[in-house]
Parts: C-alpha cells; structure tokens; sequence
C-alpha cells in the first residue's frame, strides 16, 4: 500500500510540471490584455510573448532528452525545475518588455528540461507494463484536466490577483515537487551517451524559431508576403543541414535505433497529428462562435468545454480496458473514433443555423472521446518501443512533435481564415475536410504497428 502510495504521489509531483506548463501557455495568452497597457506592448510584441516560450520549450527539448540520459532524470528534473522557478518569479517582477521577454524563454528552456525526465521518471517508477499503462493513461488524464481548465483557472488569478500571479503561483509549485522528487527518487545516468552533439541541437533550435518566426509575422503582413517567405527558406535550409548532418555523425540528436523503430515513429506521428487537430479545433470553434455566432468569449468557452471533458473521460477509459485489450488495438478504435467525430464535424458543417451547434458539439465530443483514448495509447507505445535506457530522449521527441503539431494546426487555421475571410460555413467545412484526412492518414499508418 505504502508503495503505490509513493508512486501516486510520484505521480501527481511529476504531473505538477507539466500543469505549470500548461497554464503557462493558457494563463499568458488570457494575461496579454493587461499586459499590452502595463507594458504598453504592440500586437507583433504580444505575440511574441507566447511564441518565445514555445521556442524555449520545443527548440531545445531533443536536447534535454539526451541530456537527461547523460546526467540522470532526477538531475534534470531538479535543474530544469528550479530554471522554470527562477525565470517565472523574474517575468512576475518584470517591468519591461525586454525582460519578460528573455526570461520567459527562459521558462521554456526550464520546461523542456523537466518535461522529458518526468516522463522517464514515471516511466521507470512501474516495472509491470500493464501497470505502467494504466498510470500514463491517469498522468494524460491529468494533463488534460489541466489543459482543459487552464483558461479558467488562468482567468481567475489574472482577475483576483493581476496579470504577475501567473508567474508568481509557480515558485511554490515548482519547490514542491523539487522537494518530493529530491527526497524520494533515486538519480539513474544510463550508459551509451558519452557526447551530445551541441552544434545540430542549435541548428534544431534555430530552424524552429525560423518556423515560429514565419507563422507570426505571416499572421501580420500575410503568409506569402516576402519576409514571411524569407523565415520560410531559411527553415528549409537550416533543417535540410540538420537532416544532412545527422545523417553523417555518431551522436544523432535521436538516436538512430529509435529512428529505426516503427511503433517510436508511428507513435510520434500520432501525437503530431492530435495537436495539429486539437489546437486547429479550439481555434477554429473559438473564432466561430464569436465572430459568426457572436456570443461572448465565456459562452464561446464553455460550448467547447463539453469536447474537453469528454477527452478526460477517454483518458479515463482508457485506463480501464487496457488491462483487457492490447494497445495496438486500442489505437486501431480510437484512431476509428475520431474518424466518425471527424465524418459528424463535416456533414454538419453544411449547417449554418444554431441548432448546427448541438450537433457540432456532439461531433467533437465524439471525436474527442477517440483523441482521449489515443493520446494515452500512443504514448504508452511510444514508452514501451524506447525502453527505459532511452525513454527520456522518446518523451523529449514526442513533446517537441506535440509542440510543432500545435503550431501547425494554429498556422493551418489562420491560412483557412485569411483566405475565406467571413465565409465561415466554407471554413469550418474545409478544416473539417482536413482534419478527417489527418486522421484517415492515422489509420492507414496504424497497420504497421507491431504487435503489443
């Protein structure tokens, strides 16, 4: 009993992380208003204040998948913790635009340190593989929650407490789990990573802020216009180099057994695509509801909440039958659950009245149930396909393709919405139409997974 509740509570400090880094995205995004008369910051400013957080977070977190297995999980944990600690109580005293702006890289930074050791962390806390499942099937469900509520909870510190409780709120949280993980887990550093090859890791980084560069000014000044191109050739080039360069040398970023791996390939894949639809789906309901349905920001909030807890509740159930159903079947129903979601989502979207919107909600519940399933699935094939010895630098490469993902589908709905501007039944048809194609590629790829 004493031991799952140690692994439990192992469970929730670990969770903690990824929570704070979570509503550190949600908590900004909702904190920009009052941020842009404090600091009397421009729109292109503002947006740079969520991007250069993820640009800390996705660019560098193939790096501190490998220097986790370098130096040991529970080192990085710690480090990267106490970084994302002291950076976030500095953006809660900022006074200026450039400070905030530096030091919420450095949250990034701190994030992706923590966020690929605490999924090795938790990984290797459970030795039976069906245990093991069922607890990243209850640490997604977490996440989700967090996902889910982190607009309200955001909005509610940033309405009693002003725009720098975002910040301050994680200091505590941070020693806490810095605290636990420091008195109860062991540090392990694996053997087989004696060098990290530092050069591509910054070539990474820059080619991702390359992207992210393009996806913002392309929001201001268009997306072919000739700057917007120019961060685009740039991405092409610089991740052409890395891809040449990894080919040549003996410390790839990711190491090459992985790459060989069919179920640590399809797995990633699945998480790119849930991000490009989940993030597109949000959006794009968000935009929908207030701009041609012209209800409030909290109406609009809450038509969508309905989708979000039912993900939960697919994350909860997946907890429950996995004990019963190998998990490259799992994948096969879930990934076949989000299609009808998808099929619902486009046959409605013809609908242009608001009795659409039950049956718009009703489609994304669904598809929200198979994404809820899915997302706890592939993670736990991802896991299990990079064994312990590599399951950082595994957790650090799923996250780094969740992060792209999330861009692209926010790229891929301001592109819908640039072009049909106003046409709103066309646009929720044309994303739908893309989304069902995401997920019909899912379940052509899902055929190759390996029997588990």
């Amino acid at each position: 009993m004493k031991k799952h509740t140690k692994n439990y509570m192992m469970l929730i400090m670990l969770s903690t992380g990824f929570i704070m880094a979570v509503l550190d995205t949600t908590g900004v995004a909702l904190a920009i208003p009052n941020l842009e008369v404090y600091l009397q910051l421009s729109t292109l400013q503002s947006a740079w204040l969520i991007n250069v957080y993820i640009l800390g977070l996705g660019g560098t977190l193939l790096l501190s998948g490998n220097l986790s297995i370098k130096f040991g999980d529970k080192r990085l944990f710690l480090t990267g913790m106490f970084l994302f600690a002291c950076a976030s109580a500095v953006c809660g005293l900022s006074v200026c635009f450039p400070q905030l702006l530096f030091f919420r890289f450095l949250q990034g930074v701190g994030a992706s340190l923590f966020m690929p050791s605490a999924m090795s962390l938790l990984f290797n806390a459970y030795g039976d593989a069906k245990i093991r499942a069922k607890v990243l099937g209850i640490w997604t469900a977490i996440i989700s929650v967090a996902t889910g509520i982190g607009s309200l909870v955001g909005g509610f510190f940033i309405t009693s407490f002003g725009w720098r409780s975002i910040f301050f709120i994680n200091v505590p949280l941070s020693m806490i789990a810095i605290v636990y993980i420091y008195m109860t887990s062991t540090n392990v550093v694996r053997v087989g990573r004696k060098s990290i090859n530092y050069f591509d890791n910054i070539l990474l980084t820059m080619s991702i802020g390359t992207v992210i560069l393009y996806l913002t000014i392309g929001k201001q000044l268009g997306y072919l216009s000739y700057q917007s191109l120019g961060c685009l050739l740039s991405f092409i080039v610089l991740l052409s180099i890395v891809i040449l360069r990894e080919r040549r040398t003996k410390n790839p970023i990711v190491p090459f057994i992985l790459l060989r791996n069919i179920d640590f390939l399809t797995a990633n894949l699945f998480g790119f695509i849930v991000n490009v639809s989940l993030y597109g789906l949000v959006i794009i309901f968000g935009l929908y509801y207030q701009s041609d349905m012209h209800y409030s920001a909290m109406v609009s909030g809450l038509l969508i909440l309905p989708g979000m807890i039912i993900l939960v509740v697919g994350n909860i159930f997946y907890t429950r039958i996995i004990k019963f159903i190998p998990v490259s079947k799992l994948i096969k129903y879930s990934i076949s659950i989000a299609i009808l979601g998808s099929l619902i989502l486009m046959f409605v979207s013809i609908l242009t009245t608001k009795r659409a919107i039950i049956l718009v909600t009703i489609g994304f519940a669904v598809l929200s149930f198979g994404i809820g399933m899915l997302t706890p699935a592939s993670t736990t094939l991802l896991m299990e396909s990079a064994g312990s010895e590599l399951s950082s630098v595994a957790g650090a490469t799923l996250n780094a393709n969740k992060q792209i993902g999330g861009l692209f589908g926010t790229a891929i709905v301001s592109v819908i919405v640039s072009f049909l501007v106003n046409q709103w039944q066309l646009i929720l048809s044309v994303f739908f139409i893309v989304n069902l194609l995401l997920y019909a590629v899912a379940y052509m790829i899902q055929r190759n997974i390996q029997s588990h």
